[in-house]
């Protein structure tokens, strides 16, 4: 039982928050497009946001135990699981579990391909494996040189909307580009805030992320503003639809609130204000996209 408590904390289940809204959205556009809509389909979609999730947070946990050995200011959506430092797990086990996870989502991505009839499927999630290794493996490891969060933001951003997309039967030329690359900057601002408590011990580590590149100041600065600018270029996107106004009014309250804690309370890692201005920031993208997905279905 304790080893099955261990593999669910490992496991993290609330990053779904991460996956589940983009590959949601895919579908979301593919709908607004055609009307249609496959239950099954959709699951299988989903059953593969699991499998990546799972690969994701099980291959991160074991490249950054160096890092995560020295992190005091670690919040429940960062500085990894803990279940290596704490003694839980050991690295083999998650480099296993990567490894199965990593197979799962060929698998499953293979199954939609098969299903749909589209190649790409396959060849976009092996490209988001490779991804997260670049993101995290040598010889590559961009999350130690600078810059890694743009493959955060290239993954979520692009790739799994992408595959939600086009497994329900979508023709990729036909995607809402503009959609995606203004969600983009939301996907950047997620990736920046949760690197933000974890700036004093990626210092120490020489993990020279984004944050360490830019400092902390100017990278918890920039994320409210990123925020601001996607909902300024999604309402000129939309702006002959009035539908939409409950979502802006949601979104400029976040953002406005997140303002607040940045330049009011001037959150430093390890401290609540920290952890709150994480929170938004992941609150603040999870809405705005899971928010723009349920306005395409309706």
């Amino acid at each position: 039982m304790n080893k099955f408590k261990a593999w669910v904390k490992a496991s993290r289940l609330p990053a779904q928050a991460f996956i589940f809204p983009s590959l949601l959205l895919g579908q979301a556009i593919h709908f607004q497009l055609t009307g249609t809509f496959d239950l099954f389909i959709a699951i299988l979609i989903h059953l593969y946001g699991f499998f990546m999730h799972f690969y994701i947070v099980y291959a991160n946990d074991y490249a950054d135990f160096e890092t995560d050995q020295l992190n005091q200011t670690f919040t429940p959506f960062t500085g990894g699981s803990r279940v290596l430092i704490e003694g839980a797990l050991k690295r083999e086990d998650l480099k296993k579990g990567a490894i199965l996870m990593a197979i799962l989502v060929v698998v499953s991505s293979t199954l939609l391909t098969i299903l749909t009839s589209q190649i790409s499927i396959v060849l976009f999630a092996i490209a988001g494996l490779f991804l997260l290794y670049a993101y995290s493996f040598k010889p590559i490891q961009m999350s130690y040189r600078g810059y890694g969060e743009l493959l955060q933001m290239i993954g979520v951003g692009l790739i799994l909307p992408i595959i939600g997309y086009m497994a329900q039967g979508g023709d990729i030329s036909q995607i809402s580009w503009s959609i995606l690359w203004i969600l983009c900057f939301g996907q950047l601002a997620m990736a920046l805030s949760t690197s933000l408590p974890d700036f004093p011990s990626d210092q120490k580590s020489d993990k020279k992320t984004t944050v360490v590149k830019l400092g902390l100041r100017k990278s918890s600065a920039l994320i409210p503003i990123l925020f601001l600018t996607a909902l300024i270029l999604l309402w000129f996107e939309y702006s002959n639809q009035s539908s939409g106004w409950i979502l802006y009014s949601l979104l400029l309250g976040l953002i406005l609130l997140l303002g607040y804690v940045r330049f009011i309370k001037k959150p430093i890692p390890g401290t609540q204000a920290m952890f709150f201005f994480v929170f938004l920031s992941i609150l603040t993208n999870t809405v705005f996209v899971l928010g723009l997905a349920i306005h395409l279905f309706m």
